[in-house]
């Protein structure tokens, strides 16, 4: 039931509160992955000059290819672009490279 307007909401118990901000870690980390998944489908498509799906199921092959989740294919390939990647984002990078199209990822910004 809903509170009065300025009626002090009841506290919750440590435990409770324990599952509510872990609840609320996980979810930020969704939106985390969720930005970084579109992010790189929109940079694979504008590399590769393909459709968002066909830059979708590349990445999806990428994951599967290479035993790595998707949050993670699309984080490295997000950082290398923005030239953030550090040397385990190049190293994942490396073992992605014979999933993606011949002309590969470029390192970043600098790369081009």
């Amino acid at each position: 039931m809903p509170l009065p307007p300025g009626e002090p909401a009841p506290q919750a118990d440590a435990p409770q509160q324990d599952a509510l901000r872990d609840e609320i870690a996980q979810l930020h980390e969704a939106v985390r992955s969720q930005r970084d998944i579109g992010v790189a489908i929109g940079l694979m498509s504008a590399r590769f000059g393909c459709s968002t799906e066909q830059a979708w199921r590349t990445m999806l092959r990428v994951s599967q290819d290479s035993n790595t989740k998707i949050r993670t294919v699309a984080r490295v390939l997000v950082a290398t672009h923005d030239g953030t990647a550090d040397a385990d984002d190049r190293e994942l990078l490396a073992g992605f490279g014979k999933h993606l199209p011949a002309s590969g990822w470029s390192g970043g910004p600098a790369a081009g």
